[in-house]
């Protein structure tokens, strides 16, 4: 690894852009397949067990299991792609591929939890009656699912670190990590804000994909020049 010529922080910087978009579309390819299959397929083997009843959050079982595998296809992909930028850097990437695979899995979830959480409706009165309940009433769900998805990008940028911190030769310094934990905090606290702002809990399986698709390349660059910056 040594004898490796090092990469200047240019070349590093599209290597990581390069490496994210490839993974994130051939990612998506697979990942819209296993959304489907868990939709139309896994869930209802689940819901049959018991084991999936009421779904989780704003989410019922079908959605749940489908956002959960087509996540978890997504990230695996992006995951290998980064490995392989990874691996001449550190020295134990294989890492990566499994807390980032588990960390945006989370993220994909929480997400799509919070663009499903109504900001507006309507209730029923003890009379039976009808009143409309505005984003006031709501911010209790809307602030518990904003923050199921601020702490998977904690836990990412977490994970993340300690692969970082125990794949270099000489220990990475602190202020160097906090770098890439800040990252990943500040770039999911922007998606909740955005996701609150766009979707206003009209959230559909085909715009969150798109969200996501427009989201990557922003992740892509910002997250290279942070690497970039580190000087691993």
């Amino acid at each position: 690894m040594h004898k490796q010529r090092a990469w200047s922080a240019v070349g590093l910087w599209w290597r990581w852009v390069l490496a994210t978009l490839v993974g994130a579309a051939i990612g998506n390819m697979f990942g819209v397949a296993a959304c489907l299959t868990g939709m139309y397929y896994v869930s209802d083997r689940l819901i049959k067990m018991g084991l999936c009843v009421t779904g989780v959050g704003s989410l019922n079982c079908r959605v749940s299991v489908g956002i959960v595998m087509g996540s978890l296809a997504v990230s695996t992909f992006v995951g290998l792609m980064q490995y392989l930028v990874l691996r001449r850097l550190l020295k134990t990437p294989a890492w990566w591929i499994l807390v980032s695979s588990f960390g945006w899995t989370w993220v994909g979830f929480a997400a799509t939890s919070l663009a499903y959480t109504p900001q507006f409706g309507f209730a029923i009165n003890i009379d039976g009656s009808f009143s409309e309940s505005n984003i006031v009433d709501r911010l209790p769900s809307l602030a518990t699912n904003a923050v199921w998805l601020v702490a998977a990008g904690i836990l990412l940028g977490l994970l993340q670190c300690l692969v970082i911190w125990n794949g270099t030769e000489q220990k990475a310094p602190k202020r160097r990590l906090f770098w890439w934990f800040l990252l990943n905090i500040v770039l999911i606290a922007f998606m909740a804000i955005a996701i609150v702002a766009i979707f206003r809990g009209k959230g559909s399986l085909y715009k969150i994909l798109w969200f996501f698709m427009e989201f990557t390349p922003f992740y892509a660059t910002i997250s290279a020049a942070t690497l970039a910056k580190m000087k691993l």
